[in-house]
């Protein structure tokens, strides 16, 4: 029996009071498009469950770079024989598991949200590491303002958190005391769509990481993994970095190590297993760097989970940046041979493991219809490498 993985983008989105998805196609598509960023976790004997088939086109682009591609089963079929891993567990993933011949165990769904949420992170940093970092737990727009007049001046401003958001979406950097008009859209959209939400200081971020790992029921941190991540400059994700263990983030490893085994021991006492990650960030504290072990916890996997078991498959002895592009920012041509033929000398060369390589079909469906994010893969001798290629690519496709 194997599993059958499914990114279920709507996840974090789902954990919030009353929330559905979308009726609207764009939006919908938006959702359902990053199912397939969870293609290449399927290992032999598993399968990926995707919301319509792989083109034949993206199958021969991989097939040309000696890239296997894996079983797929297309929704809404299930697996045969399979069970479902989704990329976490929520009301919809729930009832999918049970269609299945193996139905999959899970924490209770009020856990999990519970332990998703900002207010649990908060209260657990500062129970394991007097954080600092959280200024108060919010729960209407009269009490945020109140607050904001009653703080001292910022050089920095602060960060609001949604209760349940993800990759940077449900944060708001507030620049002032006095909320803008906009500020004040975002804000009262947290305060409708969430039991409460979190004001944070802002922080000079001198980089972002992740540590990932699985909960064992007797709240052992197994399979502990650390990466770089790349986000904008108010935390929206850009992408993944991705080393080995003895390269880049050696000095920070034992402290993430030690970070990840006191929560998945917390998470377990929850009554939580299964998948998990945590954020963490460096930053400038007056020309000192420090470490903030527990910025947000996601009890679910990593997004770019497939991205690093594709990058470890063809060449973890370098460095891998994942990374999303804008669709409309990129001008890609009509077909994979021309998007190869325009990498140039940084399209992927199998024999050596380098080079630029597409993780997800550019186009789909009978009227090839284009995801609104385009998920590349650079894989390079160091972090550098792989950024200068970044530079080149965009130098080269953007509009």
């Amino acid at each position: 029996m194997g599993l059958e993985h499914y990114l279920n983008a709507d996840f974090d989105l789902g954990l919030q009071s009353g929330w559905r998805l979308p009726d609207g196609e764009a939006i919908r598509h938006r959702i359902t498009d990053l199912a397939w960023h969870g293609l290449f976790l399927a290992e032999p004997g598993d399968s990926a469950l995707l919301p319509e088939p792989i083109p034949p086109d993206f199958v021969a682009y991989l097939d040309r770079l000696g890239i296997e591609v894996p079983a797929v089963t297309v929704e809404p079929d299930r697996g045969p024989g399979q069970r479902l891993a989704p990329f976490g567990w929520n009301d919809r993933t729930a009832e999918l598991a049970r269609r299945y011949d193996s139905p999959a165990d899970h924490p209770d769904l009020e856990i999990v949200r519970w332990v998703n949420g900002r207010r649990f992170s908060a209260r657990l940093e500062d129970e394991l590491f007097s954080g600092g970092h959280t200024i108060s737990v919010l729960s209407d727009e009269g009490e945020l303002r109140d607050l904001l007049s009653a703080l001292p001046a910022s050089e920095t401003g602060w960060l609001l958190k949604a209760e349940h958001g993800n990759a940077g979406l449900g944060n708001r950097r507030l620049r002032a005391p006095i909320l803008t008009d906009g500020d004040l859209k975002v804000v009262r959209r947290y305060f409708e769509g969430n039991e409460a939400v979190v004001l944070e200081r802002w922080r000079r971020r001198l980089r972002d990481l992740c540590a990932t790992f699985v909960v064992g029921r007797n709240g052992e941190a197994l399979g502990f993994d650390l990466h770089e991540v790349v986000n904008t400059a108010d935390g929206a994700l850009i992408g993944d970095l991705f080393f080995e263990e003895t390269r880049e983030l050696s000095e920070w490893w034992p402290s993430m190590t030690e970070t990840a085994a006191a929560v998945a021991s917390r998470l377990a006492e929850e009554g939580y297993f299964g998948p998990a990650c945590i954020d963490a960030f460096l930053w400038d504290d007056h020309g000192r760097v420090r470490l903030r072990r527990l910025v947000d916890l996601n009890a679910r996997r990593e997004i770019s989970a497939g991205a690093s078991r594709l990058w470890r498959r063809i060449g973890a002895d370098g460095v891998g940046y994942w990374r999303f592009y804008s669709r409309r920012k990129l001008d890609l041509g009509d077909t994979y041979p021309e998007v190869e033929r325009r990498f140039g000398a940084d399209a992927f060369d199998p024999d050596r493991g380098r080079g630029v390589l597409i993780t997800a079909p550019v186009w789909l469906g009978p009227h090839r219809r284009t995801p609104t994010k385009i998920a590349v893969l650079l894989v390079g001798r160091d972090r550098d490498e792989v950024l200068r290629m970044d530079c080149r690519l965009r130098e080269v496709f953007e509009k």
